[in-house]
């Protein structure tokens, strides 16, 4: 059975030894920049040189996160320099988002593997399959894809398979949420996600923390991933502190590999047993941190109302008692579980709210009632329960551990020293053997340097990663060295090993940045990026049969009509085709076409999509690698356009997307911003679902307004700003997009524009 990669996060360089030290074959980090945690206490570039050395002389990888969008600027004059260091240290691969950051990187530097990230949102093996070309080893699937849809995509692809099986999920396929720059100017996609799904929300239908997904555990899964084909699993939490990196690395280390060494069966009898030692792990985990509770993921749950929870959107803890009595400011509650000096409890209400935090001031065990001085005004009652936030206990155990990790590496060291020669010291360890020559060795005209000598200064490792475990002393007798030469040997010996041992390339990569330098002079611009600059083109977008009555009415003869068939009922496709006979006509599928929603387009696509395949169809709009694939197969003669969702922020990302025959769509210049695409339903969340399209209203408490758009035939959301985007920009080439107007702003907005 193949080894499973434990994926740790490093978002500081102290969780990054600690991960390491605790069980991780790997862990991932950002620098200065370009990776998507900006307020992480991300490692320096030099520290990370220093960590890819103690990593890859304990045979363990770091990966690099440049998971950002990155401008023309950013990328060709910015991203070789941070990236060239960490390149000839041996730097495992990039993680990356930005096909424009993944063609540079492969151009630049074509031996080092690239990882593409969960935000270029990948449903399949085919579809990471093309990116093979670009030195892609390995991709991580969206979150939200089953462990069946896993299970399909290993047999579509020899590529790696990364999985997140622990921690915080994102609402919104991750890669397509513009929400928090919406809100307050400040992109996920450029590393500054101000997570706005942990806002508070109201809605007429109710209010609460509706965008706010649980914490997802996969611990009780690992038989299940193993045997899906995953090759790593993924630990998130860049932004947690080093006791909950280190200790998830344990803890997923540690499972996996009794499940490989004692099987299944063995697996099992821990999972049913609840009080084994994997159960009492997962608490600790939870204690860790959690939001209400862990959640099994999109793996696993089959219940999405599951994923959210909408009562509190930070640390939930662990129960530990409930309150008993509550008289004259003083509270009085029953522990079920052991507390300890300086945890953290919190009393709180129904509603999951804060009542009052409490310091403990000594520690008690389960079964005890203590109490505790509440502060006046406080909403104390008996029968409330009173929950953990800290335990510091299993956080000095944890940093017990990490500190009790004896880390040293061991070397064998051999001296040489022959009169009338240099002497030598050759230093051995992972197979590599490095000699270095010192200063002459003399006949002693005094007191002779004798084998202790020699052994005390070679064997002053103390502050270095090393120890030796052999040195060996091949001294001829009566002779005279330099005792302050010895330290310099033994500087320089164990740091040529070391280079040699840890993995540094010496392959130069200059000469490839200077052909890139010489093919930048030239002119670039295509016949057909040229031709697309003349063409005219106004798109109407719909997204319903009475939208597009209305936009027939009013727009010109060559306005191409674009039907968006996630909200074009299909019971209605042949109606829209009767309409648009004569006419220019573009079609996008739903672009989260993944699992049973595939499953079921392709169905209905089966049933009533013969009348589109007869339409004069000029042009797909790709949302999505998986609508960029459907569309290969069955509209090969259309002219792709890439929707907004597939980024262009840099030349070299549409010159990727001109490979895969795909244009820039024309901007839109009416039209909702879609600020997420989401698996989870806001109507299932509210209790409102009904199997239809309905546009629930929500609103952030600083007023910011959105619209909820259930696509309920495929089961997805799309929540847009509330307020269109006006927004004139060319005469030749626009887009007005319509979501839930009806027929009369419908006419209003293309007369407006005068298509």
């Amino acid at each position: 059975m193949k080894n499973i990669e434990i994926l740790a996060p490093a978002g500081s360089i102290e969780t990054l030894y600690a991960a390491l030290k605790m069980g991780a074959d790997a862990v991932y980090t950002g620098t200065e920049r370009f990776g998507a945690r900006a307020f992480a206490d991300n490692p320096s570039v030099e520290e990370i040189e220093r960590a890819l050395t103690y990593a890859h002389l304990r045979n363990k990888k770091i990966y690099l996160t440049v998971n950002t969008l990155l401008t023309d600027r950013e990328l060709e004059g910015e991203l070789y320099p941070l990236i060239k260091p960490l390149y000839e240290a041996g730097l495992d691969a990039c993680i990356v988002q930005d096909v424009g950051v993944l063609s540079f990187l492969h151009e630049n530097f074509p031996d080092m593997d690239l990882h593409a990230s969960t935000q270029m949102t990948l449903f399949s093996g085919a579809e990471a399959n093309l990116f093979k070309p670009y030195g892609v080893t390995r991709y991580v699937p969206a979150r939200e894809l089953t462990i069946e849809e896993i299970r399909e995509a290993r047999g579509q692809t020899d590529m790696e398979i990364e999985v997140f099986v622990h921690g915080a999920l994102c609402y919104c396929y991750s890669g397509q949420c513009l929400m928090s720059e919406c809100i307050g100017g400040r992109s996920g996609n450029r590393g500054m996600c101000a997570q706005p799904c942990r806002l508070p929300y109201r809605s007429k239908y109710g209010d609460g923390f509706l965008l706010s997904t649980k914490d997802i555990c996969a611990l009780m899964y690992i038989p299940e991933l193993i045997e899906a084909g995953i090759d790593s699993f993924k630990i998130e939490g860049r932004m947690k502190k080093k006791e909950y990196s280190a200790y998830l690395s344990y803890l997923y280390r540690k499972y996996a590999d009794i499940y490989r060494s004692e099987g299944k069966h063995a697996f099992e009898q821990l999972r049913e047993n609840p009080d084994s030692e994997l159960w009492k792990e997962y608490q600790y985990s939870m204690e860790l941190y959690n939001r209400g509770g862990f959640s099994k993921g999109f793996l696993f749950e089959k219940d999405k109302s599951d994923i959210v929870y909408t009562k509190k959107n930070n640390h939930y803890g662990v129960l530990v008692g409930k309150v008993t009595d509550f008289l004259g400011g003083r509270a009085v509650f029953k522990l079920s579980r052991d507390i300890h000096y300086q945890d953290i409890l919190e009393f709180r209400g129904e509603d999951d709210s804060q009542a009052y935090e409490y310091t403990v001031k000594e520690a008690a065990k389960a079964g005890e009632s203590i109490s505790a001085n509440v502060m006046k005004g406080s909403r104390i009652y008996t029968g409330q329960g009173v929950y953990r936030t800290r335990n510091t206990l299993l956080l000095e155990k944890v940093n017990s551990q990490i500190d009790s990790v004896q880390d040293k590496f061991g070397i064998k060291g051999t001296f040489y020293g022959e009169q009338g020669r240099p002497a030598r010291l050759t230093i051995e360890g992972k197979g590599i053997a490095v000699t270095t020559e010192g200063a002459v060795v003399q006949p002693a005209s005094g007191r002779p340097v004798t084998e202790e000598d020699i052994r005390k200064r070679l064997g002053q490792l103390g502050n270095t990663d090393y120890v030796f475990d052999e040195l060996e002393i091949v001294m001829a007798s009566g002779s005279f060295l330099p005792l302050g030469s010895l330290k310099q040997l033994r500087r320089q010996a164990v740091s040529e090993w070391e280079k040699k041992a840890a993995g540094r390339r010496n392959t130069a990569t200059e000469h490839i940045r200077e052909q890139r330098k010489d093919r930048d002079g030239e002119d670039k611009k295509s016949v057909e990026k040229e031709g697309e600059e003349r063409e005219v083109l106004h798109v109407v977008s719909v997204a319903s049969v009475s939208q597009l009555c209305a936009a027939l009415s009013e727009a010109g003869e060559h306005t191409l009509f674009h039907l968006k068939l996630e909200d074009v009922l299909p019971e209605e496709w042949a109606e829209a085709a009767s309409l648009l006979m004569g006419k220019r006509v573009a079609l996008s599928f739903p672009g989260m076409l993944h699992g049973e929603r595939k499953k079921k387009f392709e169905r209905d696509w089966v049933k009533y999509g013969e009348v589109l395949r007869q339409s004069m169809v000029e042009a797909i709009f790709i949302n999505s690698f998986s609508t960029y694939l459907y569309a290969k197969k069955w509209w090969q003669g259309a002219t792709y356009y890439a929707d907004e969702n597939l980024y262009r922020k840099n030349r070299r990302a549409e010159e990727f997307y001109r490979g895969l025959g795909i244009r820039p769509a024309p901007d839109r210049e009416y039209g909702r911003t879609p600020v997420m695409v989401t698996e989870s339903c806001v109507a299932g969340t509210l209790g409102r679902c009904n199997k239809k399209r309905q546009n629930i209203q929500i609103a952030t408490p600083k007023g910011d307004e959105f619209v909820v758009v259930n696509h309920c035939r495929y089961c997805y959301n799309t929540i847009y700003e509330q307020k269109p985007v006006r927004d004139r920009k060319s005469d030749r080439r626009n887009r007005l997009d319509f979501t839930t107007e009806l027929e009369d702003e419908v006419r209003k907005v293309i007369r407006e524009w005068n298509f």
